[in-house]
């Protein structure tokens, strides 16, 4: 089975939509698949963020099937996504990416795509000059700590985080 990584685009909003709603139900929160998609549309319609797909060939047993939550595209499945959203360093005077949400579909973990993704988020922050790519995930979440560490992400211990909801 074979993986490629590229950028989405707005005609890939639904499929990246679809994905984004089972993230999202991943942190316990109720579907909206509708709510998802339009999401998604606005942050690509707006170039608010740079969303990179994983698309596995549709040589698969899930087929054309959308109730799994996946589509055909070209003859292939998207399986994953990355989105990072763009932002500023003051003290470092350049662009950074906040990675915000990495999701790779259930059946297709373990295959090394969520990897291949954080490679391509590197090196298309690379190419456009991004000086970091910055994270968050669950405290319990280890298996993403580990993914993270893997892949030359440290946590961070010079700076503590704090939010405020509003």
């Amino acid at each position: 089975m074979q993986h490629r990584i590229r950028q989405a685009g707005l005609p890939d909003s639904n499929e990246v939509g679809r994905l984004f709603n089972e993230y999202r139900m991943f942190y316990n929160q109720n579907a909206d698949i509708e709510g998802a998609r339009q999401y998604i549309r606005e942050r690509m319609e707006g170039h608010e963020s740079v969303i990179l797909v994983a698309e596995t060939d549709a040589e698969s047993e899930h087929g054309t099937d959308e109730s799994n939550g996946m589509s055909l595209s070209n003859g292939l499945i998207c399986t994953g996504f990355v989105q990072l959203y763009p932002s500023f360093s003051s003290v470092s005077m350049g662009p950074v990416w906040v990675l915000n949400d990495l999701y790779v579909y259930p059946d297709y973990r373990q295959q090394g795509i969520a990897r291949k993704l954080l490679q391509a988020a590197k090196q298309l922050a690379s190419e456009r000059g991004v000086l970091r790519i910055s994270l968050s995930t669950e405290l319990s979440n280890k298996q993403a700590q580990a993914l993270y560490e893997s892949e030359g992400y440290a946590q961070d211990t010079r700076f503590m985080y704090y939010e405020l909801n509003v």
